[in-house]
């Protein structure tokens, strides 16, 4: 699967963009790694790409009318404990020499240099996130857990592209509470079917429960929701076809295909990649307008197109 967690935006307006142009875009905010003392790094790099590949492999790889893209994240990681050692030590000569205690600001300011001078010798650490955008059916994917990394994403994009018309799904209901129905009546809509997990909150009191590969039909479960917790996660499967978690917010997570078919590990890997994001990106298409539906339906967008380059 091309990636198991997703958070999900809707395009507001038409986009329409070549290859070409996507390309164009991208190469101007390309990755460029840490150095020096810059703590960290976010741009683009090959989707198809790997560390054997050339540099100019493209930045954009585009199946069935669906754009797939690849940001790179890098931080620096400096230990918090080889801070703390540098700070102890300087703070200790200095109030040694001038014979009185450091203010907190001056201590802050001892371990901000503290924290530059070890910079340019810390570790990088590196990610990669993919996403793609699919103009046809005004969606935009983000495949990651973390929403700052995701806001990052977008963020990027959006100067790359100089306007980026999207938004989280609009729907006009808490979906909590449609979780919470479900899981009280066990009355799901048209192709969806209880999952084995949940979580659930008191939001007068605080209190939670989290049900993890179990039953959801269970005297347990519907006990939580009688005493006033809502669902705010819930585990749902989609016309047998693709098992997944959706929270809140909408994010979905742990999405994993009921009838995968086995990939041969001598198959061509950009085949398999268009196999891949073809198979993801059909089922998406298809499922999130059903999830949206059961949640009461989207609110609708003006139909003015966005070209490349565009400004709002």
């Amino acid at each position: 699967m091309l990636f198991t967690n997703a958070f999900v935006f809707r395009l507001t307006r038409s986009i329409t963009m070549s290859e070409d142009d996507l390309e164009s875009a991208l190469s101007a905010h390309q990755f460029v790694p840490c150095s020096g003392i810059r703590p960290s790094s976010f741009g683009w790099v090959s989707p198809v790409a790997n560390e054997q590949d050339d540099e100019d492999a493209p930045l954009q790889h585009t199946v069935a009318g669906c754009h797939l893209l690849c940001a790179r994240r890098e931080d620096k990681v400096v230990p918090a404990s080889a801070v703390a050692e540098q700070v102890a030590e300087r703070v200790s000569r200095v109030e040694q020499v001038e014979g009185r205690k450091l203010s907190t600001q001056e201590r802050q300011n001892i371990k901000d240099d503290a924290f530059a001078s070890l910079l340019p010798q810390a570790l990088p650490r590196s990610k990669q996130i993919l996403g793609y955008i699919a103009p046809a059916d005004q969606l935009l994917i983000v495949g990651t857990t973390s929403r700052p990394e995701a806001e990052m994403f977008l963020n990027t994009l959006r100067v790359s592209l100089g306007s980026l018309p999207v938004v989280p799904p609009p729907i006009r209901t808490n979906p909590g509470d449609y979780y919470t129905r479900w899981l009280t009546t066990r009355e799901l809509p048209d192709h969806f079917s209880l999952g084995d997990q949940c979580d659930l909150t008191d939001p007068e009191e605080g209190s939670s429960a989290s049900c993890r590969r179990q039953d959801l039909a269970t005297r347990e479960v519907r006990n939580h929701v009688e005493s006033g917790k809502i669902c705010t996660r819930l585990g749902l499967l989609w016309r047998g076809e693709l098992r997944f978690v959706v929270d809140r917010d909408l994010a979905i997570k742990q999405m994993k295909f009921l009838d995968a078919a086995e990939i041969s590990e001598d198959e061509n890997p950009i085949a398999k990649l268009d196999a891949d994001l073809s198979q993801l990106a059909l089922t998406l298409k298809q499922m999130l307008p059903d999830l949206f539906e059961a949640l009461g339906g989207e609110a609708r967008f003006s139909d003015d197109d966005f070209k490349l380059g565009d400004e709002k």
